[in-house]
Order: C-alpha cells, then sequence, then structure tokens
C-alpha cells in the first residue's frame, strides 16, 4: 500500500508516490503521519512568510524580525486584542512559538497583564493560541 497522487512527472501510469510502499498497515499509517507533519510544516514556513510579507507590504515589522522569546514577546505584549495576539503568535514557526510560551509560562507573571492572557489562551498540545 502506499499514497500517490496523478502529477507530472510521473511514473510510466501517471503517478507520483507520496510514501514510500508498506507492506503493513501499521508501516502505512507511520508514512502517512511523517507526511503530515512535513505538510504541517510547510503550512507553518508559508504562513510565517506570508504573514511577513503582508507586513512588509503595510511597512510594519513582523514578530518573525524578532530573534529572542523577549523581543517577540514585547511585540505580541503590544497587542491591542487577543485576536491580533493570536494571529501574529499562530503565525511562527511552532520551534518559535515553544520558545516563546516557555519563556511566558516560566519567565512572566502569568497572573496579570498580557501573560495572563496569554496562559489562559495558550494550548500546550499543539503549541497554538486558541
Amino acid at each position: 500500500m502506499r499514497l500517490v497522487v496523478r502529477a507530472y512527472p510521473s511514473d510510466e501510469k501517471g503517478y507520483t508516490s507520496l510514501t514510500p510502499e508498506c507492506d503493513t498497515m501499521e508501516g502505512f499509517e507511520q508514512a502517512v503521519t511523517e507526511l503530515k507533519k512535513r505538510m504541517d510544516s510547510a503550512l507553518e514556513r508559508a504562513r510565517e512568510t506570508f504573514h511577513q510579507y503582508q507586513a512588509q507590504a503595510k511597512g510594519e515589522k513582523t514578530v518573525s524580525d524578532f530573534h529572542n522569546p523577549e523581543e517577540i514577546w514585547q511585540a505580541l505584549e503590544e497587542c491591542s486584542s487577543l485576536e491580533e495576539m493570536r494571529e501574529l503568535f499562530n503565525g511562527l514557526s511552532e520551534s518559535k512559538r515553544q520558545e516563546v510560551a516557555d519563556f511566558v509560562l516560566t519567565q512572566l507573571n502569568i497572573f496579570k497583564g498580557a501573560a495572563s492572557t496569554f496562559s489562559q489562551h495558550y494550548n500546550e498540545a499543539e503549541f497554538l493560541l486558541e
């Protein structure tokens, strides 16, 4: 079993494999899970790039322009709404989201201000603000 898509260039039958040939259902599930992870990663990179282009078109800096969690948090803290904070935060790569969340949850007072809002809406399992 394997997952294929009709695409060009392709094999002689007109298909391109997205997964290797698998002899067991478990192997196929593992291959599909890995493919989903790669697709999610590509989507994250595209989301971050899209947000950067939008901000550049408006002449704004994006949180991606900052390199450490403290700088990113400062930009997030300036958001005027939870929705704006959610959009900026969720637009970061997963690794950046983890770094920022670790900074907020371990270094800041999560009982007041923007850190409180962040901690109430942070989904630790998916590394997203909800």
